[in-house]
């Protein structure tokens, strides 16, 4: 028996050799393929809406310095100087897609990156990124640095409350918003509002929102690394607008540093009633951006302590948005807004909540953010595989001070290839 117990343990030795063998090389094989830098394709159309004009480059599929990333979700910001994204859901394989359970060595509910070159892991700083004005060209998205081993890929960004009776098997925090910076905290602490979902109900195909949850997102002075908490376990609960979610305008993206206030939007999409599908609009002063006492919503004509109802008919909503597909009604699914200076405008891209059978990027614009929402118009449509669909689309203003080249992304699913983040820049004249 010993003897048999001696060759099995030699065995299952000599398979981690060989796992650990190819996972080395696998590792080596995609850092050659970082030398090479991706450029984008050609530009689209120009398409015009009224006085704005865009085109869109592809960069195609985001690289990281961790090979096999298979995750979806995306949104970010700038902190301390660094250039952020946040995803949701993310696998980390063998090498190929995690069309097996075999292929995953580590699942994690969200992951954070820093945006640029590889090969530096932190280089993500605002002036090694580069900018339009002086560096000779535009910053992308189309690599990022994740916090994580080779062996077992990116750790957990957003912690779970596990004593408050959240867990990795029946929660999920799935971010899929942008990153704030926090007024009067000079750039060093962001902001942003992920939804809580409910495995389990998630599992069964049934709705399964729980709350949003506020973060807080710094810079770590030692490892540099991003570090994320949670002030707050719940903000707004289901059948709540889920203000924040959406987005957050600050005042760094308004016109004339903002009145002090971050502006929350939170989305309503497939209401009992059509007509409440839409944006909702809520205001929070810096310091109180985890505590819902403080928070002043939108109801149609100013601003004050009662929050509106979600199905209220579209009577607080600040954008009217609703689109049919296949029997249901959908409002807005992901998307950023941002002043632009050049148009005299807020800007707003977002995808509708029917992603899976609509790829199209629509814009809106308005001089206020509270009316005056241009009727939105598709300016792209996103590309995608034969077996599945682009959802999760982002646009991420802050890397671009002119806002004249903003970086985009979207999450490509796909059956045989999982879910993958893929990355381009719009161009605004």
């Amino acid at each position: 028996m010993d003897l048999i117990k001696k060759a099995t343990r030699k065995a299952k030795d000599l398979m981690r050799e060989h796992g650990a063998s190819q996972q080395q090389q696998a590792i080596q094989e995609h850092q050659q393929q970082q030398s090479t830098r991706l450029t984008p394709g050609p530009a689209s159309e120009p398409v015009k809406v009224d006085q704005i004009t865009t085109q869109v480059r592809v960069y195609g599929q985001q690289q990281s310095n961790l090979p096999h990333i298979f995750r979806d979700g995306g949104g970010g910001g700038t902190v301390g100087g660094k250039h952020l994204i946040i995803f949701a859901d993310g696998t980390y394989t063998k090498g190929e897609p995690p069309t097996h359970p075999s292929r995953i060595v580590s699942f994690v509910s969200n992951s954070v990156a820093v945006v640029g070159d590889v090969d530096d892991p932190f280089s993500g700083d605002t002036a090694a990124v580069g900018t339009t004005a002086g560096a000779g060209f535009s910053p992308t998205l189309a690599q990022v640095a994740d916090t994580g081993t080779p062996d077992r890929g990116p750790v957990q960004a957003v912690p779970f409350l596990t004593g408050q009776g959240e867990s990795a098997m029946d929660t999920a925090v799935w971010p899929n918003h942008n990153i704030a910076m926090l007024p009067g905290t000079d750039g060093t602490v962001g902001v942003g509002y992920s939804e809580v979902i409910d495995r389990n109900l998630f599992r069964q195909q049934k709705f399964a929102l729980l709350y949003n949850t506020p973060l807080e997102i710094r810079i770590d002075a030692h490892s540099r690394q991003p570090v994320v908490s949670r002030p707050r376990k719940s903000l707004f609960l289901v059948g709540e607008p889920m203000f924040g979610s959406f987005c957050v305008v600050y005042p760094e993206l308004m016109p004339d540093g903002g009145d002090g206030y971050l502006y929350l939007f939170g989305r309503v999409s497939e209401a009992a009633n059509p007509q409440s599908n839409g944006l909702k609009l809520a205001r929070v002063r810096p310091q109180g951006f985890a505590d819902r006492s403080q928070f002043e919503f939108w109801d149609g004509r100013c601003f004050g302590p009662q929050m509106p109802e979600l199905n209220d008919g579209g009577a607080a909503s600040v954008f009217h948005y609703s689109q049919e597909a296949f029997g249901k009604h959908y409002g807005p699914g992901s998307g950023d807004i941002w002043w632009s200076a050049a148009h005299g405008a807020y800007v707003m891209l977002f995808q509708n909540g029917a992603a899976a059978v609509d790829n199209s990027v629509y814009l809106s614009h308005s001089r206020s953010l509270v009316d005056g929402w241009s009727t939105p118009v598709c300016v792209y449509k996103i590309p995608h595989y034969e077996d599945g669909y682009s959802y999760c689309f982002h646009a991420y203003p802050n890397m671009d001070p002119t806002r004249r080249i903003v970086p985009i992304s979207w999450t490509q699913d796909s059956k045989s290839r999982s879910c993958t983040i893929h990355t381009g820049e719009m161009l605004f004249s």
